[in-house]
């Protein structure tokens, strides 16, 4: 498998990750060649998408479009950053969660949805979230559950949603509760999906991978454990900080009060 067809998802939002963190994980995708994408906000969220354009992102990733609006406010938001070189656009990628029905319905809206010429080339990957789907269809209130107890009829929903789409230009990945054996019961279905998300990685799936999709998913999220630890580390420092800091102030006004 070739690293320029794996995904690292920043997931700035998610782990409330500072400029300086976000431009770690940026030369890091760079030194390892993998694709850098960037966690967009909201479909209007144009600080988000020009802080991306600055870091030279190549995706973004929207967790929350429900509707035909809501792709055109991305769209304006992406024109609008990239007015001045419009062209670049042709060589992103774009991330659409879908969680809920909603999203769900939003698919077939897309299929007949007119995008502009400066997005024509782009290419839009529809991320099938088996974890929030699972959530949302089963109103579970909590996220202490466990996707495999449920993935039979929600494989059957993606398949469901996702044999209709097969000859439009979309590209199609799965993410949540990816374990070993839910990636074989995957294999298994007719679902047609070009990514396996896991995490903070997106893994392109080509006939020369899936015997081999085991190893790859040991390695990344190896790699993604890694990751994560470092970035926790990072945010223990600043919590030890600023609990430091929080305890030397009290005790400045404590002193002054006496």
């Amino acid at each position: 498998m070739k690293e320029k067809n794996i995904f690292l998802h920043a997931s700035e939002h998610s782990f409330l990750l500072s400029f300086s963190e976000i431009l770690m994980l940026r030369n890091y995708a760079r030194a390892k060649k993998f694709k850098y994408c960037s966690q967009i906000g909201g479909s209007e969220s144009i600080r988000d998408i020009q802080e991306a354009k600055n870091i030279d992102a190549n995706a973004f990733e929207f967790k929350i479009v429900e509707s035909l609006f809501s792709v055109s406010k991305i769209i304006q938001a992406l024109q609008k950053t990239y007015s001045d070189c419009l062209e670049e656009l042709s060589s992103k990628y774009i991330f659409i969660n879908i969680s809920n029905q909603e999203s769900l319905n939003l698919i077939e809206n897309l299929k007949t949805y007119k995008f502009p010429d400066s997005l024509k080339e782009t290419k839009i990957i529809l991320n099938y979230d088996r974890r929030a789907l699972t959530k949302y269809f089963y109103k579970l209130n909590s996220n202490n559950f466990e996707v495999f107890e449920y993935e039979s009829n929600i494989n059957k929903l993606i398949f469901d949603s996702n044999k209709g789409i097969n000859n439009h230009s979309f590209l199609i990945s799965i993410s949540g509760g990816i374990t070993f054996k839910s990636l074989e019961n995957l294999l298994k279905t007719n679902i047609k999906f070009d990514f396996i998300k896991t995490g903070l990685f997106s893994i392109k799936i080509n006939k020369e991978s899936e015997t081999n999709l085991k190893n790859y998913l040991t390695q990344y999220q190896s790699l993604e454990a890694k990751l994560i630890r470092i970035m926790s580390n990072s945010i223990q420092n600043k919590s030890n900080y600023l609990e430091k800091r929080k305890i030397h102030l009290n005790n400045f006004l404590l002193d002054l009060l006496n």
